[in-house]
């Protein structure tokens, strides 16, 4: 199985093979080094094949193709302090501490390759006349802005925390962006 949007790191060897050729229709399949090392790109679709043209030992070509099933990537759910819930109960202390990320259900373990963190992120937060102010902040924690108005807010008062944007060491195509949730301030 590979992920659409990311480049799939792949492994291609061919046992008893003098040399051999590794392809990809509609996909972007780039070597890395002579050790066999790939990465793959899918694109559109539920599946993709690698063809591979081998030269083996007695100079015969031994033809092969390998069927991968490709998956989209689910809804990344937001996480404050690597706890992913749909709401959360916090004090003001833990909140203005807290770590925003983003994890995703459907990854494996290999996908860990997939260096990415949160570039920015919406806060709003309701303030004492009614109204509402929303800070845009840089990084994956509060800044000072944010945690002044955080320690004037009355207790459950609801903070919501929107707009994730990511950044990726590698392009990561996101069917979904992540949505908001929302903190429920204690004292």
């Amino acid at each position: 199985m590979v992920y659409r949007g990311i480049d799939n790191p792949i492994k291609i060897a061919v046992p008893g093979a003098k040399s051999f050729i590794a392809t990809a229709k509609d996909s972007a399949l780039v070597k890395i080094d002579d050790l066999g090392n790939y990465r793959l790109r899918a694109r559109s679709g539920n599946e993709m094949k690698i063809y591979i043209d081998a030269v083996m030992q007695d100079n015969s070509v031994v033809h092969e193709e390998k069927t991968f099933r490709i998956k989209g990537f689910s809804e990344p759910k937001v996480t404050l302090n690597d706890e992913s819930r749909n709401s959360y109960m916090m004090t003001k202390k833990a909140l203005i501490e807290s770590v925003v990320n983003l994890s995703f259900e459907n990854m494996l373990i290999y996908e860990s390759n997939v260096d990415f963190g949160i570039k920015q992120f919406n806060v709003t937060i309701p303030l004492r006349d009614n109204k509402n102010k929303t800070i845009t902040v840089n990084g994956n924690k509060m800044n000072g802005e944010v945690a002044s108005l955080l320690r004037k807010v009355k207790p459950r008062s609801i903070v919501v925390i929107s707009y994730i944007k990511i950044w990726n060491k590698v392009y990561m195509l996101l069917d979904k962006p992540p949505s908001p949730i929302a903190i429920e301030i204690l004292n």
